[in-house]
């Protein structure tokens, strides 16, 4: 394919974008005190946060997004955190947050104020977990035990460091089922780096029905029944767009990875408004969540 001819984007009906699924990204902050290699605010550049009014102010402007993600950085860090989840309560319909688990009574606060949490715990075997957070169970219990009606989801990158084998996500769902977690999510890892060792969770899991010869068809994000049943808790699949990971683009015969951002826009730390996470450099990058599902036609 030619440097001059383009790839039609034709969003999936059962995908995380198009009308089905408008994300609002609100970035709170840069910091963070994890050092996950896959972490999306992973260079990204430094701005200072904005206070909680501005953040509130921007979002409820924003009223074609109906679906909020809290994040940043590390979101507990910012503190009017709970000030910006009740001023925008009243006007979204979904807001989640993405934690790495470090604060736990931080998002016990925060509970009323949500429809899902979804903590990064990429490994329970805290000696290896290489995100640098030390989870607290009893917090992470007691918090489950006093959910409602929010699902609080523990997500992990499936890599060679995390879990890479059918074993070790039972082992994974198994430990994530006794703390008291209403949902695992199995992320693919979504990478520019040839050098990174991908696992890929179609082939892991083509016993459970996940397979499919296109990435998008069936969707990026969706709960796989067959392995929910399997392991006796819910599954989530993220699945990785081949636009997105270099691996999946040499296989679709996609010559330039373009990171899509059609459907999501992103309220920056400082609150400045941006339709992507905006990197100053792809050098080793390793992107995680947010991604784009889009099936694609040659023109």
């Amino acid at each position: 394919m030619s440097s001059k001819q383009k790839l039609i984007l034709k969003p999936s009906k059962n995908s995380i974008c198009g009308s089905s699924y408008n994300l609002l990204n609100i970035k709170l902050l840069n910091g963070c005190n994890g050092k996950c290699e896959f972490c999306i605010a992973s260079g990204t550049p430094f701005k200072k946060s904005a206070d909680a009014q501005k953040f509130i102010e921007t979002a409820n402007a924003m009223t074609e997004f109906s679906k909020v993600d809290i994040l940043g950085g590390e979101p507990t860090l910012y503190p009017d955190l709970v000030k910006v989840l009740k001023g925008i309560r009243p006007y979204k319909k979904d807001i989640g947050i993405i934690s790495n688990a470090s604060n736990l009574k931080i998002i016990k606060e925060c509970i009323p104020y949500l429809d899902t949490v979804t903590l990064s715990i990429h490994s329970f075997d805290y000696s290896k977990n290489s995100t640098g957070v030390y989870v607290n169970e009893e917090e992470l219990i007691d918090l489950n035990k006093n959910k409602g009606d929010v699902e609080i989801i523990s997500a992990v990158v499936v890599t060679t460091k995390t879990v890479s084998n059918l074993q070790e996500i039972k082992s994974y769902a198994k430990k994530a089922k006794e703390l008291g977690f209403s949902a695992i999510k199995l992320m693919e890892l979504v990478t520019s780096n040839e050098d990174t060792d991908f696992i890929d969770l179609q082939d892991l899991l083509i016993n459970f029905g996940i397979h499919q010869k296109n990435a998008t068809l069936r969707g990026c994000f969706f709960e796989l029944p067959e392995l929910s049943e399997y392991l006796g808790i819910k599954v989530y699949i993220k699945l990785c767009c081949p636009f997105n990971n270099i691996f999946k683009a040499k296989s679709f015969g996609i010559p330039d990875i373009e990171y899509q951002h059609d459907y999501m826009n992103v309220i920056q730390a400082d609150c400045s408004v941006t339709d992507s996470w905006v990197y100053e450099s792809f050098e080793n990058k390793v992107l995680n969540g947010g991604d784009y599902n889009v099936n694609y036609i040659k023109e």
